[in-house]
């Protein structure tokens, strides 16, 4: 287990966050502190209502006290480079022997100066979103794959496809079940352990690289959950969840679906929702079966009567078992799993 200090300096929200809020809610007992000066003295459940008790600290400084082993810059942040106001904590963690880990598209192992700290203090530093070397092409392992996949998918961006592939593999679990995590994303990397961060790959390799990725799981596992980006139906995503589709070849997919949702993230009608899902499973079945083994829905901005009502509602629509995984828990989406795991 790692002792994280996460940074998330002026940008503790749910837009920025993201990446630290995540490890608050799985992985919460590897987190010591949170640093950021803005809300300095609180707890994190006080300002994300996640971590429980976990102190929020204004300086590097004050994080020592806690004795943490690693600096998690938790924050994503547009054009993806590390802001001015944490460079400093990121070089006094250095110099005090802490590793090092970020998500940012810019990768800050090939900063210079922190690059020469780090070779001085004898720390690592780990950018989540570096791709690997070299790049592997897809090969069609699929084929001969024996272990069942299920891929996270989506109407849009931002459906909870990450959130939702993490709670899959969590309940799955407490039913006995053995479950490998790949993630796509630096905060699905950072939990699972597997994964690459497909926004970062050349698009000829996409798919390589996911396939890689699911074969170094092996085959000791009950299944193998992928974490889903984008959308097929996105103007700007649709290529990134495409290749992320071909190669990861599951037998199964999870639509995550916000109903409440009239217009997407670039501000375009929200496609049919029915059109969508079988756009998925027909781009699939070109080369295996593959089938919608749940429906995943976001339902925080309705009352509980009313989400419930809305997810019996879809799953009698579609004839699919459908949940908020996070609010309610599987439910049959999980049982529906389980019966197609044997």
């Amino acid at each position: 287990m790692k002792r994280y200090a996460v940074l998330v300096e002026g940008r503790f929200d749910f837009l920025y966050a993201k990446t630290a809020n995540a490890l608050l809610r799985y992985r919460a007992e590897e987190v010591v502190c949170c640093i950021d000066s803005d809300n300095a003295g609180k707890t994190t459940n006080e300002v994300m209502k996640l971590g429980g008790d976990i102190p929020v600290v204004g300086s590097f400084d004050e994080a020592k006290v806690f004795n943490p082993d690693t600096l998690l810059v938790g924050i994503a942040t547009q054009g993806g480079f590390l802001p001015e106001n944490m460079r400093q904590c990121v070089r006094e963690a250095i110099e005090s022997g802490l590793d090092v880990i970020c998500g940012l598209h810019a990768f800050i192992s090939e900063d210079k100066e922190f690059a020469l700290l780090a070779q001085k203090h004898d720390v690592s530093i780990t950018d989540l979103r570096k791709p690997p070397t070299p790049l592997p092409f897809s090969e069609g392992t699929w084929r001969s794959r024996k272990t069942p996949t299920i891929l996270t998918v989506g109407d849009d961006c931002d459906t909870g496809k990450m959130t939702a592939a993490w709670e899959m593999k969590r309940q799955l679990e407490e039913k006995g079940k053995k479950v490998a995590f790949v993630g796509t994303g630096q905060t699905g990397i950072l939990l699972g352990g597997f994964g690459v961060a497909v926004d970062a790959i050349v698009s000829d390799f996409e798919a390589g690289s996911i396939e890689a990725e699911i074969d170094r799981v092996g085959e000791d596992v009950d299944l193998i959950v992928v974490e889903g980006q984008g959308s097929i139906s996105h103007m700007a995503y649709s290529g990134v969840t495409l290749g992320l589709l071909h190669g990861t070849m599951p037998d199964m997919l999870l639509m995550c679906h916000e109903p409440a949702r009239d217009i997407d993230t670039f501000e375009h009608p929200m496609a049919d929702f029915k059109e969508v899902m079988d756009l998925y499973v027909r781009l699939v079945q070109i080369f295996k079966p593959c089938e919608v083994v749940g429906l995943s829905l976001i339902t925080h901005t309705e009352s509980e009567d009313q989400a419930r009502a809305t997810i019996q509602n879809y799953s009698e629509k579609y004839g699919i078992p459908a949940s908020d995984l996070v609010r309610f828990g599987g439910g049959q989406v999980i049982d529906n799993i389980l019966s197609k795991l044997g």
